[in-house]
């Protein structure tokens, strides 16, 4: 079949030409691919909504030499709350570059699609700081990277005390005994641990229930960021602006 239709999310949009865009999306249905849409760009285009970055709409595409083409597309969610506020655009743009970093291309993951869909919505209305960590601990689990959070990762054995040793190079928590060098590794309270563990188990559209104190929030954020930054091998630009809107 040459057309074909997809549920997709909008990672990204790129001008390719005056009118045209070529679009990254994160489909339900055959994961990440791009795509362009011709005249997308025109303020009379029936698709320009439908290809808006952070959109969540069905597009019908068309298959193409080299990239598949945006033939028509219908929103199914605009997120209009996270496009209010430069701090949801910041969010919403951080988690996108997160799915394009760590996805490939057309490799389908519908857990993933629901992941972030679901993620948006809790964004739009809810505590974007904790929505974020928990999307990036629950999608690195999805993609083979869960930490190990339960006992020492090398030897296996309990890890008891109030403070903490979140080694990323090793995939979770490590034991006195296993520690390496002082100075090797990030320190973390017990709380810090237990929230960690939630936000991985708990449902996303239970988030709201969950209060993090500013002290733990601080050490859940360098510990994912960290544990995110060793397994992608670089930094996430966008994040740098999130924090910098954040601390505005």
């Amino acid at each position: 079949m040459k057309e074909y239709l997809v549920d997709a999310i909008v990672l990204k949009s790129v001008r390719a030409r005056e009118a045209d865009r070529i679009i990254t999306l994160y489909t339900r249905q055959s994961g990440k691919k791009k795509v362009i849409a011709y005249g997308a760009e025109k303020p009379a285009s029936r698709k320009r909504g439908a290809v808006q970055p952070f959109s969540c709409s069905r597009l019908l595409l068309r298959r193409g030499r080299d990239l598949d083409t945006v033939v028509q597309g219908e929103i199914l969610e605009y997120f209009t709350g996270l496009r209010q506020s430069l701090k949801g655009l910041a969010a919403a743009n951080y988690l996108a570059e997160l799915v394009d970093a760590f996805t490939p291309d057309e490799d389908p993951n519908p857990a993933i699609f629901d992941l972030l869909l679901e993620t948006f919505r809790v964004m739009e209305s809810g505590d974007r700081a904790t929505a974020a960590w928990a999307f990036q601990i629950k999608l690195v689990s999805l993609l083979g990277y869960r930490p190990g959070l339960d006992a020492c990762v090398i030897c296996e054995s309990p890890v008891p005390g109030k403070k903490i040793c979140f080694l990323p190079e090793q995939g979770g928590i490590v034991c006195s005994g296993c520690r390496p060098e002082a100075g090797q590794g990030l320190e973390i309270s017990r709380g810090t641990l237990e929230s960690i563990k939630t936000l991985m188990r708990w449902d996303t559209r239970r988030l709201h229930q969950i209060k993090i104190d500013p002290s733990s929030g601080r050490e859940i954020k360098k510990a994912i960021g960290h544990f995110i930054e060793y397994h992608l091998e670089k930094e996430i630009k966008s994040g740098r602006f999130m924090d910098l809107v954040d601390h505005r």
